[in-house]
């Protein structure tokens, strides 16, 4: 595998880092702090003398991956270590402790809890360890956090359909959303429908990640056969003339996460990532760190590049919190219409 020349976000500017923001798209797994690894990796027997180093190689983009698959393996990694409730709570915490000191006010934490259950660790306490974490975050930070459950394409349907119903039980407890993730190439959305209608039709919102390793027919199927508001990344979505209408129409948010879409291959450059084209076709969206450790980035460092990348001010930064607060999955209309009142404050 070649290495190319690593593309990271710029450092914040301080007028976006001051900034209220909403994060809608952000995953547990992709937010381990290597030096958590490390102490969590001693505690637990996995490696008795962990480098520093080596371990940030193994959890972070390097420049020389190819393919989501490639950055999938990357996250992966930081699984060894998602082992009982304290560990996970742990990440969870200080995933949105990190959001919070970014400025995030509102996070909507997404995580796969199958990947990291066991028999003596099942899905129903992966998520409530997570749920701990967040609530412990909310209790010190002034942030909203909230969690999007996972389903990933490469587990068998019946597993997801039963986590639908586990995300389901904790509906009052945090859990908002319901997601498809994963190698998208390899492995179609279609046999997990029956997980997803189960997760709409008791009140969870629906949000599927297409268009990202896959085609135009992906985010098609997630809008209209999942009934999906919220797409996690659709980049493809520009190659279709009627899709972009579609989208626009329906105002179907896309999450977009533009350094993780260069760290993926999604596009080859980052001039070339059509989120002002999105913008301008009146599409809403969403800026997101997708995984901010293994992608070394941050909600102000993504906005921070289309400031600079892409002539962003910040009337129009401020527009996409906006966008992100009236498409996030809030049922409590006092308080959505609170955090828009403070995203839009001059």
């Amino acid at each position: 595998m070649s290495t190319k020349q690593l593309f990271l976000a710029p450092t914040a500017a301080p007028t976006i880092a001051n900034l209220p923001k909403c994060n809608i798209h952000t995953h547990l797994e992709g937010s381990v702090r290597p030096s958590t690894f490390m102490e969590l990796a001693v505690e637990h027997g996995i490696e008795r003398k962990p480098s520093l180093d080596v371990v940030s190689r193994a959890m972070q983009v390097t420049g020389a991956e190819e393919s989501l698959v490639d950055y999938l393996d990357k996250i992966s990694y930081g699984y060894q270590v998602f082992l009982d409730k304290k560990s996970v709570q742990r990440i969870a915490y200080e995933a949105a402790e990190d959001a919070a000191l970014d400025g995030v006010i509102y996070l909507e934490l997404r995580a796969g809890p199958v990947t990291h259950s066991h028999t003596d660790f099942p899905v129903g306490q992966v998520i409530e360890s997570i749920l701990l974490g967040l609530h412990q975050a909310e209790d010190k930070y002034n942030i909203v956090c909230r969690l999007i459950v996972s389903a990933l394409r490469n587990h068998d349907p019946k597993e997801n359909i039963k986590l639908a119903h586990t995300a389901i039980e904790f509906k009052h407890d945090g859990v908002v959303g319901f997601d498809l993730a994963g190698d998208e190439a390899g492995y179609l959305a279609q046999p997990h429908a029956e997980a997803f209608s189960i997760a709409r039709s008791n009140g969870l919102g629906i949000t599927v990640h297409a268009g990202e390793a896959g085609g135009t027919d992906n985010i098609l199927y997630a809008v209209e056969k999942l009934k999906a508001t919220r797409i996690g990344h659709g980049i493809r979505a520009i190659e279709s003339r009627d899709l972009v209408n579609l989208l626009s129409q329906r105002q179907i948010l896309l999450e977009l996460c533009p350094t993780s879409n260069v760290h993926t291959n999604t596009v080859d450059n980052i001039k070339n990532h059509p989120v002002s084209k999105f913008y301008n076709e009146g599409i809403p969206i969403s800026i997101g760190d997708d995984d901010p450790i293994t992608s070394r980035t941050s909600v102000s460092s993504e906005l921070t590049l289309l400031q600079n990348n892409f002539g962003f001010g910040i009337k129009k930064i401020k527009a996409i919190q906006q966008m992100s607060i009236e498409s996030a999955f809030i049922t409590d209309q006092t308080l959505k219409s609170k955090l828009l009142q403070i995203v839009s404050a001059p």
